[in-house]
């Protein structure tokens, strides 16, 4: 077999390579970054000289590339995608239907959702590239007592709320307050029906002589970041103010300043050294991602890291809760496990090492991508 492998700057590159090399299994890369995942400027003549040049079994690609599907469906070649990211960030969904396509989601939900399209999908949890992050170690610049890497997730919410009623802002505001209390359920999308989105748009085309609108999609994905937002903010304020706390990432809020900015965390050079450095790492996942886990935690316990995070509801199928990694059921509960895990090293230690064991022997790289490709029988 000979695998075409489709690159891009994602994560999981590396870990893919390896499981390949591991398995005896032919590849080439092809590396060409989209700024604009279905617009063609340049990939298409490039990847169908590269196929028509060689011999493959398949092309492979982190994340689903629609250009990257037209030039398989023409070609008559198989297409297998593993999507690290909820929800795909791309508008027109029809060439998912192609029949070269063998889309892999780390979210079953969300697998499910796009089977009953008609979509070749299935269902495949993440990977830790344990084998890449054991070339780093601890580093004091990096040492604190609890750290998060990612985004803060600052909207445009509030803009879109301007020309509302006060009926739709209060609304809009009850549903988001109502989703943050819920941890391991997700039923934001089901309360944004189109009779509400009639009336949004409504009145953002009275405001804006018909200029501006909003799909379901975008309002969905928009108030899931806002709730996101909302849920890091809150727990990095309460916890800065009893702890020290690093933020890694691009974005700024001014009311944290207990918070320890520290920019930007490189996912191959800077972050496994995070993970291995700070006593407690988070994880607030993403409200938008229905069910699966996210590649953040599998990174954590790939580094040997102690992880506190939301429960999402496949993580009970793939590890053993209070022995992998520790789940906080509210802010107040996020805070009190903190404090708890703190104080108390040997615990804290015990059950990093143990989620460390568990992902070693379980969620390897080679180990998912021979399902993967049991799965498409090659």
């Amino acid at each position: 077999m000979r695998i075409l492998f489709y690159q891009w700057h994602s994560f999981m590159n590396e870990g893919v390579e390896r499981a390949w090399k591991q398995l005896g299994i032919e590849y080439d890369t092809f590396f060409f970054q989209q700024t604009d995942w279905e617009s063609d400027t340049g990939i298409v003549d490039l990847l169908e000289r590269k196929i028509k040049e060689n011999r493959y079994d398949m092309v492979f690609s982190i994340n689903y590339a629609p250009l990257v599907s037209m030039v398989c469906e023409r070609e008559q070649l198989l297409y297998v995608s593993w999507v690290y990211d909820a929800p795909i960030h791309i508008r027109n969904t029809e060439s998912m239907k192609n029949s070269c396509n063998r889309i892999f989601f780390f979210d079953r939900m969300q697998a499910e959702e796009y089977a009953r399209q008609g979509i070749a999908a299935y269902h495949m949890p993440l990977a830790a590239d344990v084998e890449t992050f054991e070339r780093y170690g601890v580093r004091s610049q990096y040492q604190t007592d609890i750290s998060l890497v990612g985004k803060l997730y600052q909207t445009e919410y509030n803009y879109y709320l301007g020309p509302l009623s006060r009926y739709l802002r209060g609304y809009l505001d009850g549903i988001i307050r109502a989703q943050m209390k819920v941890y391991g359920g997700y039923f934001l999308g089901d309360l944004l029906d189109d009779a509400l989105l009639h009336e949004l748009n409504e009145c953002y085309g009275r405001v804006s002589n018909g200029d501006v609108s909003i799909t379901r999609e975008e309002l969905e994905y928009m108030m899931a970041c806002e709730i996101t937002g909302r849920e890091r903010y809150l727990a990095l304020a309460l916890l800065s103010n009893h702890h020290a706390v690093k933020l890694y990432s691009t974005d700024k809020d001014e009311r944290l300043d207990m918070v320890e900015y520290m920019g930007y965390a490189d996912y191959y050079k800077q972050m496994p050294e995070v993970f291995k450095s700070s006593k407690i790492n988070l994880n607030i996942s993403l409200k938008i991602i229905q069910s699966g886990i996210p590649l953040r935690v599998f990174d954590v316990l790939g580094c040997g890291g102690f992880l506190l995070t939301n429960f999402q509801a496949e993580m009970p199928e793939c590890f053993s809760l209070g022995e992998d990694f520790v789940v906080y059921e509210s802010i107040e509960d996020l805070y009190a496990k903190a404090d708890f895990y703190l104080r108390n090293e040997s615990e804290r230690n015990r059950i990093a090492k143990h989620g460390l064991e568990t992902v070693r022997k379980y969620y390897t790289f080679r180990q998912q991508m021979e399902k993967i490709l049991r799965e498409v029988e090659c």
